[in-house]
């Protein structure tokens, strides 16, 4: 080879990965697929850095769709969609829909790699066996090779028996996976588990992993969105909704949350003594885990996607009801959440499991740009900010102007009342203001050994805030006592 004809070694030579995700108009799918659209195949296989850890961390909590044209290097994602009128998601190359299983099939073998989530639909556990079934028979023809991921739930361990029965706190990791007892309620994703994981022993062109994911939440919602009561009551924003939920969650939804946003209810609930464990992850970081199985393609094939905090079901619902509702709780019975028509039994399952679990080897082997990785309490602020986001929500601001005595603290009182908002007085504004501004330009004992440049400084500040502070009462005193002569506003 001439020297002309040897490639640049700074070149670097961008591999396109096919991914198919099924029902890609679900919340969890959606999420991972619009995630792993806006990933370079590979990225993950280098340490991240602090300082880009840093840079993406606001990008990593709100992915932006990808345009139509895919990023270089990005994976192209295709999938399936549970709801046939469904529109196709901005970041999907295809997607499919009352297709047959033969035609399926077909658009699989097209695919690198291939996700099937069941986390959301249990009667997509089916459709996963056939598809890891089919696809190990056509292995022969395989030209490259190719993933297969099974996204399930910690749900198939709710009944494991304590590793130390003196201990019940020693948490269970990827290693005690063969020692897994599933919820009664969780058949279907076990057995599918086991299937996945003994086709990937065939050979060395079909790899198969499964994927056990915590209680999932993060941007619009996700199963905690059952104790979100924030702005659903408003018509035009619960049509939106539709879109990007099933119906039955949204049912789910809507009483307990309608209520305890809108203060109908003194507490949220808290089913039983609230005491019992739930592992919980965020849905990016959970895309965050598969698009490093995808890169790593590790020697273990069962790996568990949870953060790293131990919440109990009192400190989630505390935590909602602080931020979102009523700020308090209150516990009832077990019985009473099975009452409750709204909450289906897989919801009720989730909430009620009592179970320790550690990623130890997705902590200990992959590079993730975690998003919440101390858990949903710890990242309530910036859950509740992603949430607003993804649902175009926007708090209501009304302000209300007007002569004297035409009734504006009356009209600013109902509309209070109504909207459940915080009415901001003028004067109060005004008073509290001006206490803090005779608090700056009144005398202070200078401190020994105070440098010079902190003396200017503090000078400079007292200067300005009487400045205001005297334009304030000069305007007082030209509207009788009143800055802004009654304006009401809320």
């Amino acid at each position: 080879m001439t020297e002309e004809e040897v490639p640049a070694a700074s070149e670097k030579v961008l591999k396109i990965q096919r991914v198919f995700i099924n029902q890609l108009d679900t919340y969890s799918s959606g999420n991972i697929g619009k995630f792993l659209s806006n990933c370079v195949a590979g990225a993950s296989l280098e340490e991240i850095a602090e300082e880009e850890e840093e840079e993406d961390e606001t990008k990593s909590a709100a992915p932006e769709a990808s345009t139509a044209k895919a990023k270089e290097g990005t994976f192209q994602i295709v999938g399936t969609l549970a709801k046939p009128e469904s529109a196709r998601p901005d970041y999907a190359v295809e997607t499919y829909s009352a297709i047959t299983r033969e035609e399926l099939l077909a658009r699989l073998l097209e695919c690198d790699v291939v996700i099937y989530n069941i986390t959301e639909n249990v009667q997509q556990a089916e459709e996963a066996v056939w598809a890891v079934s089919a696809l190990n028979e056509e292995v022969a023809h395989f030209e490259k090779r190719k993933i297969f991921i099974l996204l399930s739930t910690v749900m198939t361990w709710a009944r494991s028996k304590p590793l130390d029965p003196e201990d019940t706190e020693v948490p269970f990791t990827e290693e005690d996976y063969r020692r897994r007892k599933h919820h009664p309620n969780f058949l279907d994703h076990i057995n599918t588990e086991k299937i996945v994981l003994k086709f990937g022993k065939a050979g060395k062109k079909f790899s198969t992993y499964v994927v056990a994911s915590g209680l999932q939440y993060g941007l619009e919602g996700g199963i905690l969105h059952a104790f979100f009561k924030v702005w659903l009551f408003n018509k035009h924003m619960l049509a939106a909704r539709e879109k990007h939920m099933p119906g039955r969650m949204l049912s789910a939804c809507l009483s307990l949350i309608q209520m305890a946003w809108l203060g109908d209810i003194p507490a949220l609930p808290v089913f039983g003594d609230g005491s019992n464990v739930i592992p919980a992850i965020h849905v990016l970081d959970l895309a965050g885990v598969i698009q490093n199985v995808i890169d790593h393609m590790p020697k273990l094939h069962y790996l568990v996607a949870v953060d790293e905090s131990v919440h109990t079901l009192e400190d989630l619902v505390k935590c909602i009801s602080k931020n979102t509702g009523p700020g308090k709780i209150q516990k009832v019975p077990k019985e009473n959440a099975f009452l409750t028509k709204d909450l289906t039994q897989p919801y009720l399952d989730h909430l009620l499991v009592n179970l320790r679990m550690e990623a130890l080897f997705v902590k200990e082997n992959f590079n993730i740009r975690w998003v919440a990785q101390t858990g949903f309490v710890e990242n309530i602020s910036s859950i509740l900010k992603e949430y607003k986001q993804s649902r175009g929500l926007l708090p209501i601001k009304i302000c209300i102007l007007g002569p004297p005595a035409v009734g504006k603290s009356s009209i600013a009182e109902e509309l209070v009342k109504y909207y459940k908002l915080h009415h901001i007085k003028i004067k109060d504004v005004i008073t509290e203001a001006i206490a803090k501004l005779e608090a700056i330009v009144a005398p202070k004992d200078t401190l020994e050994g105070e440098e010079e440049g902190e003396e200017e400084e503090e000078e400079e500040n007292v200067e300005d805030a009487q400045e205001l502070l005297d334009g304030i009462k000069e305007s007082m005193e030209q509207n009788a006592g009143d800055a802004q002569s009654q304006r009401g506003k809320s």
